[in-house]
């Protein structure tokens, strides 16, 4: 018998964890905090009291890849808070955010 993970069930939420995963911590970290930004002013959402939870959650082993990162961690748990259609809403938004901050660093590379 095989582990599916929680984003694993839903093939959008797959797909965007697994390329996310495959970025570099700088980008990675900017996505997270974008994540968190668009998950509170879009779906109102307490990020205090969000990380608050997640902090206080008694989590003392970071074993997945998106745990070495705080920012990333907390932007993935509060995702996995979300109900299925406000799921749906961020991967969109998520994705367009991605293609901007590529976007702009590849420019800035580029200078």
């Amino acid at each position: 018998m095989s582990y599916i993970r929680w984003y694993d069930k839903d093939p959008d939420l797959s797909h965007l964890m697994h390329f996310i995963e495959g970025l570099n911590d700088e980008v990675r970290n900017e996505i997270a905090q974008d994540l968190i930004q668009i998950m509170t002013s879009e779906l109102s959402i307490n990020a205090d009291g969000q990380i608050s939870d997640i902090s206080s959650s008694g989590v003392t082993e970071y074993k997945r890849w998106y745990d070495r990162n705080i920012t990333l961690h907390s932007a993935v748990e509060m995702i996995k808070n979300l109900d299925t259609e406000e799921r749906r809403e961020i991967i969109e938004r998520i994705m367009e955010s991605i293609v901007q901050i590529l976007t702009e660093m590849n420019y800035e590379t580029q200078q």
